[in-house]
């Protein structure tokens, strides 16, 4: 006589059971916070964009807090809370809400706008040295041969710099 496939596929052992009954208590409980923190960023992110009213200081302030304590107690992964933050305090920041908590209106002056400049366009040629640097080769022979065309290279623009020099002089 052919046996019966089972059909009941869930916890059996009374260890099991328990483990059920306490991961729906706790699913329960994790979902209540993981709400609130949802709930208090949305919130602060609401006051960021112009669609409510409020302290914005606070209103981060807390929504940060509870994402904190989410992580810590492992509802929440760490990095989880940290990308949350961190999309909220761009929000916060670009809607300049505690510079505007902290001095009053502020303007923009030649100088700023020049410091601005000179900060993007160093930016922009950190990245292209990293970039560069992400070429150069690892290996001896590689090392070896970019040496040998980097003193060819310097030989050259003497060579040039001593003819410029002669023509100059002449």
């Amino acid at each position: 006589m052919a046996r019966k496939a089972r059909i009941w596929k869930g916890a059996r052992t009374p260890q099991a059971l328990k483990r059920v009954r306490q991961a729906l208590r706790r699913r329960a409980v994790n979902r209540r916070t993981r709400s609130a923190a949802k709930t208090l960023v949305q919130h602060a992110s609401n006051i960021a964009l112009g669609r409510d009213e409020g302290d914005a200081a606070e209103a981060v302030s807390s929504a940060i807090t509870a994402l904190d304590k989410a992580a810590e107690k492992g509802i929440i992964h760490r990095n989880n809370a940290a990308r949350r933050k961190s999309r909220l305090m761009a929000k916060v920041n670009a809607a300049h809400l505690f510079e505007a908590a902290e001095a009053g209106p502020k303007r923009k002056t030649t100088a700023s706008k020049t410091a601005q400049r000179k900060r993007v366009a160093a930016a922009k040629a950190s990245k292209a040295a990293a970039g560069k640097a992400a070429d150069r080769p690892r290996t001896a022979a590689g090392k070896a041969k970019v040496a040998v065309t980097r003193a060819s290279r310097e030989a050259s623009a003497a060579k040039r710099r001593a003819k410029t020099e002669e023509s100059e002089e002449g």
